[in-house]
């Protein structure tokens, strides 16, 4: 079975929430609360408080626990993605599987059933999903796991490199 997720890099995101827009449009008749919501984590105190700002979705666990969960097995992964996705018909809103997801992702609908991210399961292959192709900086990135889990120590590493050398991104145009 291949894996697909996401990879968010909290340094590219600005906070425009397009990514929230476009979840909502591309999936608008079958959506009825967001599946991605955009939040800013601040710390520290009034006058020196940093902030960061976080996109979460339905990560699409490998050993997904919403899943587990389940007692009415309406929580599938698919074979060919991985994608983790709810199936109305079978829900009957118990909440177990918001409770069981370290992300929170399923979220009660307007009908009382849970609702999450489907993975853009509708989008052609080889199209981006619909929150990784609207966003402006790129932070949002979707691609199979073993892919994005050597994008994500690339950029640990540049990261790495340039607080070392005080702010110059070494081994990069420019540095």
């Amino acid at each position: 079975m291949s894996q697909y997720g996401f990879y968010f890099d909290k340094e590219k995101c600005v906070g425009c929430r397009a990514c929230e827009v476009a979840c909502q449009v591309w999936n608008g008749s079958n959506q009825t609360v967001k599946w991605r919501n955009v939040t800013c984590l601040t710390r520290g105190q009034f006058p020196e408080i940093t902030g960061v700002n976080v996109s979460l979705a339905c990560m699409h666990c490998a050993d997904a626990p919403c899943k587990k969960a389940c007692p009415r097995q309406a929580i599938s992964k698919s074979e060919e993605t991985g994608a983790v996705t709810v199936d109305q018909s079978k829900c009957v809103g118990c909440m177990l599987c918001l409770w069981a997801c370290p992300f929170g992702a399923p979220k009660m609908s307007v009908k009382g059933r849970m609702e999450k991210c489907n993975f853009c399961q509708e989008r052609p292959r080889g199209m981006k999903r619909a929150c990784e192709e609207i966003c402006p900086t790129q932070a949002i990135v979707s691609g199979l796991i073993d892919e994005l889990a050597k994008f994500s120590k690339k950029n640990t590493a540049d990261r790495l490199f340039y607080e070392e050398a005080g702010g110059v991104l070494l081994g990069h145009e420019g540095a």
